[in-house]
């Protein structure tokens, strides 16, 4: 459907786009041993063979159900790595490395991106929530991150800001009013990053679409808020 397309795009050919500034500036620039920062062009197959691992080892070790992956996505593509990088990521806390850089198990609990009310849940079709409430109300970052993206390339979400939390977790915030904050900005969770409105909607609504992928895959962000 609609969402699964435009979102797909969004993986797959928005974030291609953004890597550029983002592998030099976050974690494409020193993956830990064992493990790949994906990068434009970059596919499974490809990388089993560059590695030498079968690609089904691959999608088990990154908990992959299918072959898609995006840029700036990191992989294991050690069977070693995991236990070689638990010491590695201990001492990235202790040296005070940005959230960021940490697991998703580590980002438990998100904000509510805007004050208002729930209009269509999650489900098979919208892969997300749209929150309906007055236009030019703030639009919050549900978690600290950075912005991957910005800007209103894809059809049907408007004034887009895809977030990104750690190596595993993005959110999307789409059909914006107006975007607060430029590509590549650090953000902290409650920093107001853009505001309500209907761009790219077809019911013209003023109405926040709230996307969250754990490792690119869409799950229900409302057991994730606080």
């Amino acid at each position: 459907m609609k969402r699964l397309t435009l979102f797909s795009m969004l993986a797959a050919t928005l974030l291609l786009s953004a890597c550029a500034n983002q592998t030099k500036t976050m974690t494409c620039q020193k993956p830990a041993r064992g493990y790949y920062c994906v990068q434009s062009g970059d596919t499974l197959y490809r990388i089993s063979q560059r590695f030498g691992v079968p690609v089904s080892d691959l999608q088990q070790w990154n908990k992959l159900s299918g072959s898609k992956i995006f840029s700036g996505q990191i992989l294991q593509v050690s069977a070693s790595a995991r236990k070689r990088s638990a010491a590695t990521r201990a001492a990235q806390v202790q040296q005070g490395q940005p959230k960021t850089q940490q697991t998703t198990a580590q980002v438990q609990k998100l904000q509510m991106p805007v004050n208002g009310f729930v209009i269509r849940t999650y489900d098979n079709n919208n892969f997300g929530i749209d929150i309906v409430a007055q236009r030019g109300m703030p639009v919050k970052v549900a978690a600290d991150g950075v912005v991957i993206y910005a800007g209103e390339g894809v059809q049907g979400y408007g004034k887009l800001l895809l977030v990104r939390h750690s190596n595993t977790l993005l959110t999307a915030y789409g059909n914006n009013d107006s975007l607060l904050v430029p590509n590549g900005s650090r953000v902290v969770a409650g920093q107001t990053i853009a505001t309500v409105g209907n761009s790219g909607r077809a019911d013209g609504q003023n109405a926040l679409h709230f996307e969250v992928r754990i490792n690119g895959k869409s799950v229900n962000p409302e057991p994730f808020f606080h």
